[in-house]
């Protein structure tokens, strides 16, 4: 799992592992006690696009500058990078992609769940009054989807809104006599 960026998404997921790893929150070089946000995710080989687990410690700012000049200190990072590297990283890769795989298709799932409950209330109420207010549609669905999924922002439903509402969607939006926008059925022609 070789990404090009450190993301604030693998610096929490790896986090954890590296603490327990690593025998705590000390810089890994130093062995001085971390303070929260007065840490730095080292790379032991110096290459700051390995961003694999193997790779990283948690250091100091002191000790990651001063590793840049000091070859004894350069040398233990390479030959931490290769214990790592021969332990057991098999299962340490595949437990990171099956949180990575989780985490995904749990977005995927509340995704499309969202999606279906927004196309149901606009379904409903364009079947009963033929037509329902752009700004109901999208404020209904974003409070139906927080309450049944837990999750749902404007512009997710405004999204979903405009798929429905594409040129080949069952629905498009229109201006009726009062100017506001609306949601009605698209004419089968």
């Amino acid at each position: 799992m070789q990404t090009l960026t450190l993301t604030q998404r693998l610096k929490t997921l790896y986090f954890p592992k590296l603490l327990r790893r690593d025998n705590g929150f000390n810089c890994w070089y130093c062995k001085v006690p971390l303070f929260l946000f007065k840490y730095i995710f080292e790379h032991l080989n110096n290459n700051r696009e390995d961003n694999r687990i193997e790779n990283l410690v948690i250091a100091c700012s002191t000790c990651n500058n001063k590793k840049t000049n000091d070859p004894i200190m350069q040398e233990k990072a390479m030959q931490k990078l290769t214990q790592n590297e021969q332990s057991n990283v098999l299962r340490e890769r595949k437990n990171l992609v099956d949180e990575f795989t989780k985490e995904g298709s749990i977005e995927i799932e509340i995704n499309v769940t969202n999606s279906e409950i927004t196309e149901q209330f606009i379904t409903e109420r364009v079947t009963v009054d033929s037509y329902v207010l752009f700004s109901d549609a999208l404020y209904c669905s974003v409070f139906l989807c927080k309450q049944k999924t837990g999750h749902g922002s404007p512009q997710s439903v405004r999204n979903y809104i405009k798929t429905l509402t594409c040129e080949i969607a069952p629905f498009k939006i229109m201006l009726d006599n009062r100017k506001r926008k609306i949601i009605v059925r698209r004419s089968e022609n």
